[in-house]
C-alpha cells in the first residue's frame, strides 16, 4: 500500500478519481502509458532467437503478475514500436516465422494487435537501399549497367521531388476495412501534415427479400450518431 499526496480535490467522487488516475499516470508515474525496453525485456518479450507471436506476446504479458501497471493494452503496443524504431527488436509480418514476406527494424510501423501474422523477431540491420542514377547517365570510370549515386546537379535541374498532396479512394471489403487504420489512418496521424482529411462513404443496399422498417433501432443509431459527428445522413 503507498499513499498518494493530492494537492487539490475535485466537486464530485467520480470527478476526483479521474484527477487521481491522471495524477498516478502523468505525474507520479506508476501507470505507463507506454512499457519500456526493461519491462519488454523482464517478461520476455524481446526474443534473442526465433520470435514471439504478436497476439501471444500481449497475452501473456497482461496475465504477467510481476509488471508494472499499465494505462492499456495500447501501452505495451506503443513499447513495442518504440522498441523497433530504435532497433531494439524487429517485426516481421506473414503466416508463420518461416514464411516471413516481410521484416521491419530501425522504423517505426503501425501495430495491430488483433492482426493475424505479425511476429517479434530479434533485431536485425537492415540492407541499405541500393543507389541508382537517372537513366542515360553513368558516372566516370563505371561500366554500363553499374548502380552509382548521381553527382552534382547541373545548373537548371531539378534533383529533389515533393509530395504535394496523397489521395487514396476505392472500395474496401468489410473484412479489411480495419487495415485502413494500420495502413493509412494510424500512419498518416503520426506525419504531421498541415491538412488531413478523413471523410466516409457509406452505401447501404438492403437485398430484394429482404424487409428494413425505416424506424428500425439500428438505423436509428446510426442517424444519431451522424448527427453528434456533423456527417450527412439519408434513408431513400
Amino acid at each position: 500500500m503507498e499513499t498518494c499526496v493530492l494537492p487539490d480535490a475535485r466537486r464530485t467522487f467520480s470527478q476526483h478519481l479521474v484527477y487521481l488516475w491522471r495524477t498516478l499516470v502523468e505525474d507520479e508515474e506508476w501507470i505507463l502509458r507506454r512499457v519500456g525496453l526493461l519491462a519488454l525485456e523482464e517478461t520476455g518479450l524481446v526474443p534473442k532467437e526465433g520470435g514471439i507471436r504478436l497476439k501471444d506476446a500481449i497475452e501473456a504479458f497482461l496475465r504477467f503478475t510481476d509488471k508494472p501497471m499499465i494505462a492499456s493494452k495500447q501501452a505495451v503496443i506503443d513499447g513495442l514500436t518504440q522498441a523497433c524504431a530504435d532497433g531494439l527488436i524487429g517485426i516481421g509480418r506473414g503466416a508463420s516465422l518461416s514464411t516471413r514476406q516481410k521484416r521491419y527494424c530501425n522504423e517505426r510501423i503501425a501495430l495491430d494487435p488483433t492482426e493475424e501474422g505479425v511476429w517479434i523477431i530479434p533485431p536485425f540491420t537492415p540492407e541499405p537501399a541500393p543507389e541508382v542514377v537517372p537513366s542515360g547517365e553513368i558516372q566516370s570510370g563505371s561500366s554500363p549497367g553499374t548502380e552509382v549515386a548521381p553527382g552534382p546537379a547541373r545548373p537548371g535541374t531539378t534533383t529533389k521531388r515533393t509530395v504535394k498532396r496523397i489521395v487514396i479512394r476505392g472500395a474496401v471489403p468489410i473484412e479489411n476495412y480495419t487495415e485502413l487504420f494500420r495502413c493509412f489512418v494510424s500512419p498518416a496521424a503520426r506525419m504531421n501534415l498541415k491538412n488531413l482529411h478523413l471523410g466516409i462513404d457509406f452505401e447501404m443496399e438492403p437485398a430484394e427479400d429482404q424487409s428494413l422498417d425505416p424506424e428500425d433501432a439500428t438505423l436509428k443509431t446510426m442517424k444519431e450518431a451522424a448527427r453528434q459527428l456533423g456527417l450527412d445522413f439519408k434513408v431513400e
